[in-house]
């Protein structure tokens, strides 16, 4: 099968490209600067183009020959995104971008577009005890103008706009070697020995480990049953913070070192310091039991292992 990646510089990419490549597959890969490394460099050929491209026809030689694209460009959070040129911004990289590569696709023949979206066009946070299924109604404004350029994005390719296969991934927090942003930023907490006033929130969780994430992407680009859906995916082992946080020193081997501090000091301390705080402290849970069913899938690796594997190669990516 020959596969597009887009984003293929980016974290999931540049995992999504090896685990392609070692399961047999030729490889298109976008935005991708550097060498596979022992990789067969006779199935990986790299293409550059400009970022923020919204022309359909610059799209359509890199979309020749292709049989699934999986698209996992875009723009991702940064720091200030309420203003109206930062929005404006999104919604060309998430929404425009992906109309124009599914536009393209479709000339050529591609077969199937997998998209990867977010979970958080739910909302920024699950009730305890309820989690997000397929069919859960989204957000009427997703927290953050991220989630509603993507959510703007699955409406387009669900719409019937185009005779494209199309299938959407909403994932959670995906972590492993080479994460960056808050797992990055937590596992150095952890690792610098530094106490978290941590230790009593009683959360959970759904994340999803880089090797579980990129095998669910290429069982939806092969199966069946997957298109026309929206997907979730995750470990399926929800988990609290405080567990988090120990496992992540387990594996770095380091000693948690949490206390506890009373509720209201915790929100207190999510309004002086952000959302960064606020998402260690409340539920996020989704149960993707209903996508594990449809493609007769199930995590390889465990949220332990996930995490042990990041610790010990972090420092690698």
């Amino acid at each position: 099968m020959k596969c597009l990646v887009t984003g293929a510089k980016g974290f999931i990419g540049a995992h999504l490209v090896r685990h392609l490549l070692d399961a047999g597959h030729e490889v298109r890969a976008v935005d991708s600067l550097e060498s596979a490394g022992s990789i067969a460099q006779a199935r990986l050929e790299n293409v550059r183009i400009e970022r923020s491209v919204v022309d359909p026809s610059i799209w359509q030689p890199v979309c020749r020959d292709v049989e699934v694209v999986f698209h996992l460009a875009g723009r991702v959070h940064r720091g200030d995104n309420s203003s109206p040129s930062a929005r404006s911004a999104y919604f060309r990289d998430n929404l425009e971008m992906t109309r124009a590569l599914a536009e393209a696709a479709l000339k050529e023949g591609v077969r199937r577009l997998v998209f990867a979206s977010t979970a958080t066009v739910y909302g920024t946070a699950s009730v305890a005890g309820e989690a997000f299924r397929e069919d859960t109604p989204v957000a009427p404004y997703p927290g953050d103008v991220y989630a509603q350029s993507k959510r703007a994005a699955e409406e387009f390719l669900l719409s019937g706009s185009t005779a494209l296969e199309t299938v959407v991934v909403r994932l959670p927090l995906v972590y492993g070697v080479g994460v960056k942003a808050n797992m990055a930023m937590l596992v150095r907490l952890v690792q610098s020995g530094l106490p978290l006033p941590l230790a009593g929130i009683d959360n959970r969780r759904s994340f999803i480990n880089i090797p579980n994430c990129v095998d669910f992407f290429l069982t939806t680009a092969c199966h069946s049953g997957a298109s026309g859906r929206i997907l979730l995916a995750s470990d399926r082992e929800d988990v609290a913070t405080p567990d988090l946080i120990r496992a992540i020193a387990r594996g770095s081997g380091k000693s948690a070192r949490l206390f506890s501090v009373p509720v209201g000091l915790l929100k207190m301390g999510c309004s002086l310091f952000g959302s960064r705080l606020e998402r260690l402290t409340c539920n996020f849970q989704i149960d993707p039991a209903a996508s594990c069913t449809l493609l007769d899938w199930s995590p390889k690796v465990s949220f332990t292992e996930g995490i042990a594997q990041m610790c010990a190669g972090q420092g690698e990516a």
